[in-house]
């Protein structure tokens, strides 16, 4: 659990956080977050999840890609506040309707489930898309 001092909000994160992609995975998506990128968090109780997201622009968003991706945003996730030696605590709420839970990470190990594995390799499908035509593509930039 960590709490921000400037909202005084709660933030409750799971160390075995779940693994998500965008319902839409392709028109929409998540506002300013990349195709393919990394996306994990942990449902917050009234409809929302704290999700950290990974993605690095100058990088093609393979399947072995992604899998560091969600390593470095579990880790992220998972951090006290105060652990992070300067980079900035990035986590953002989403509304639990926006994201399809496709597995989990446990244990350094990304457990995807059977139903989610056909809705991430779009999701990352789509990074790649988005890479090759320019690298610069957000889904519906902020």
């Amino acid at each position: 659990m960590v709490t921000t001092a400037e909202s005084e909000l709660t933030v409750v994160k799971s160390r075995t956080p779940s693994i998500y992609v965008p319902r839409r995975l392709r028109v929409g998506g998540l506002p300013g977050i990349r195709h393919g990128a990394a996306i994990v968090g942990t449902p917050q109780g009234s409809g929302t999840v704290a999700i950290d997201v990974v993605a690095t622009d100058y990088v093609d968003p393979t399947p072995e890609v992604w899998g560091t991706w969600v390593a470095e945003a579990a880790q992220r996730h998972v951090a006290p506040e105060d652990s992070m030696l300067g980079e900035a605590m990035e986590t953002q709420y989403v509304s639990e309707q926006e994201l399809v839970a496709v597995g989990r990470y446990e244990d350094g190990c990304v457990l995807v489930n059977e139903v989610g594995r056909q809705m991430l390799s779009r999701w990352i499908e789509a990074g790649r898309a988005a890479y090759l035509g320019d690298g610069t593509l957000v889904s519906n930039p902020a």
